[in-house]
């Protein structure tokens, strides 16, 4: 069986070097082709704490054109490459299983109105970090969660994974990726205009904005208060990491605002929520971004 991998950041990096040690045929499609060439080149290489490493060949397509229902599709693109994705296999029949393993949730909505096959989402709560177009270090071990939003009972429960890479099916991915969300929405916007670790989020200055962050992201998702333990526990077992869009506002790439607080508020007018630190953070990051 096939294992096709759509995008070269971390996650997909890591996602290729794992599924390829489980035996798996694994092919990796970049959104470059110079990403492409050096992974052909090079192969991939994953770091593991504190001194392992392992490199591994895989195919790998800039473009990709072919379709067998009989692979399984992994999409680990960022959020501004979903639309891309989407429009190129719109209405393409017989496609294989999908997963998304996107962090947010409008991007499930639009996958369902464009693909003709069985939709599957993913919860990713490893650690990553993209050293280079063709190394990846495995900063922290987690698990993929995988659960249908269109599909039936999932081939991906099926899936042989590395015990540094487990691989679960759950009932319940729909409240694992509110819960993502809402941790996301704490931890990433915030580390990004402050400029600070994980960690530095429970000093008296900025915790009084992290709970009212929580508060409202936690309404709009009709989460529980007891929540609130779980972020907690997540800001200090990453308290030495640098968030995703901490990294992408340093490095003046695009970051997934839009996802995150551009969801939330979207969900917030259409219920009559007034989320006024929501909107604060959101157009503060935009503005963050304009300076590039």
């Amino acid at each position: 069986m096939k294992v096709v991998v759509f995008g070269g950041g971390a996650i997909g990096l890591l996602c290729a070097v794992y599924f390829s040690k489980s035996g798996y045929d694994v092919t990796l499609v970049t959104r470059s082709e110079k990403q492409r060439k050096i992974i052909m080149e090079n192969g991939i290489t994953l770091n593991e704490p504190p001194s392992y490493k392992v490199r591994v060949n895989v195919e790998c397509f800039e473009e990709y054109t072919n379709v067998d229902p009989n692979d399984l599709w992994i999409v680990a693109t960022k959020q501004s490459g979903i639309p891309i994705f989407l429009k190129k296999w719109q209405g393409v029949k017989r496609l294989p299983p999908i997963i998304f393993l996107q962090n947010g949730m409008g991007h499930l909505d639009m996958a369902k109105e464009n693909l003709s096959t069985d939709i599957y989402a993913g919860v990713v709560t490893h650690g990553a970090m993209k050293i280079n177009s063709y190394t990846v270090s495995h900063t922290g071990v987690g698990k993929i969660s995988i659960g249908s939003i269109t599909g039936g009972s999932s081939p991906f429960c099926v899936l042989k994974s590395e015990k540094q890479f487990p691989i679960i099916y759950v009932d319940n991915i729909m409240y694992l990726i509110k819960q993502k969300l809402l941790i996301n929405l704490v931890i990433n916007p915030l580390t990004a205009m402050y400029s600070v670790k994980n960690g530095e989020l429970l000093q008296d200055n900025f915790s009084h904005n992290v709970k009212k962050l929580f508060d409202e992201g936690r309404t709009i998702l009709q989460l529980c208060e007891n929540e609130w333990e779980t972020v907690l526990e997540v800001i200090k077992n990453t308290a030495k990491n640098e968030s995703s869009m901490y990294r992408d506002i340093r490095n003046n790439t695009k970051t997934e605002i839009e996802s995150i607080t551009g969801y939330l508020l979207k969900e917030a007018e259409k219920s009559g929520v007034q989320v006024p630190i929501i909107s604060f953070v959101h157009h503060s990051i935009l503005g963050l971004e304009r300076r590039r």
